[in-house]
């Protein structure tokens, strides 16, 4: 087993939960392991803080850091440690397009979420992070706070081509796909992978130390970065390209079987 300190960040859809968003017995486990071996374990997300907050304590983990809102805020418990807003005026551009190809806007922030009509993706997006959006008749309106993220919702050919009018644009911004139907996109500077890199720095933790798994195209810095990259077998053809270990998908023990041929878990029965 290893015995020097290591920082293991893991993506929470498609990674850490099932594609039911549940926590699998093996995944538990191995976390559990993980913390009481002296390790650090950090959840990286395009969540809101809210939400992550509440998977650190399924988790049984106490003071769980967390990176939410694909790095745009970096919390503990309820405590923002960090945090990158938007600039309004980005904001306003992104969001008026967004409304000329209707498209489902929701503005996350802080810790709250906002929307100006509910739809079915609403309704998804409740189930998947457990809580409501706040309605709001204008998401522009001068007494909205300042945004951490917008995340657009459509099928897939819309937000493809939403993406590739956002790229064009040349803003302050960074966009990425969580799955082909979320649009994320957060301050220019703003990457999970930043996000990490300071939560490292705060622990004293070097780069080489870390461990991170993904699925998603915003996890690809992260598993870029990490001394081990992993990816999981569900994982997004450019993500399985970098990675430095490809474990079982998300619904197959993906989490614990890489951990167990990193030497990092005992044998789970």
């Amino acid at each position: 087993m290893h015995t020097n300190r290591k920082l293991l960040a893991f993506d929470v859809d498609g990674t850490l939960l099932t594609t039911s968003h549940f926590v699998l017995p093996s995944t538990r486990y191995a976390l559990r392991q993980l913390v009481q071996g002296g390790h650090y374990v950090v959840l990286a997300t395009a969540r809101p803080p809210k939400s992550v907050v509440q998977i650190g304590k399924q988790l049984e983990i106490d003071h769980t850091i967390s990176i939410a809102l694909n790095g745009a805020m970096i919390v503990s418990d309820n405590k923002i440690l960090w945090e990158m807003p938007m600039k309004r005026s980005a904001v306003e551009e992104v969001i008026q397009e967004a409304r000329r190809r209707g498209l489902h806007t929701n503005i996350m922030a802080g810790w709250d979420w906002f929307v100006e009509a509910s739809s079915p993706w609403c309704d998804q997006e409740t189930a998947i992070v457990q809580f409501w959006p706040t309605l709001l008749a204008d998401l522009l309106a001068d007494s909205v706070p300042d945004a951490h993220k917008v995340l657009l919702l459509g099928d897939p050919k819309s937000i493809t081509a939403y993406r590739r009018w956002a790229d064009s644009r040349n803003l302050p911004l960074y966009i990425s796909l969580s799955k082909p139907t979320y649009c994320e996109i957060v301050s220019e500077g703003v990457s999970k992978a930043h996000a990490l890199e300071q939560v490292a720095h705060m622990l004293n933790i070097p780069l080489s130390d870390i461990i991170a798994f993904g699925d998603g195209e915003n996890d690809l810095e992260i598993v870029k970065m990490a001394g081990v990259g992993v990816a999981m077998g569900n994982a997004m053809p450019e993500v399985l390209a970098a990675a430095d270990l490809v474990t079982k998908s998300n619904n197959d023990d993906g989490i614990y079987y890489a951990l167990l041929e990193l030497g990092l878990v005992t044998s789970f029965t």
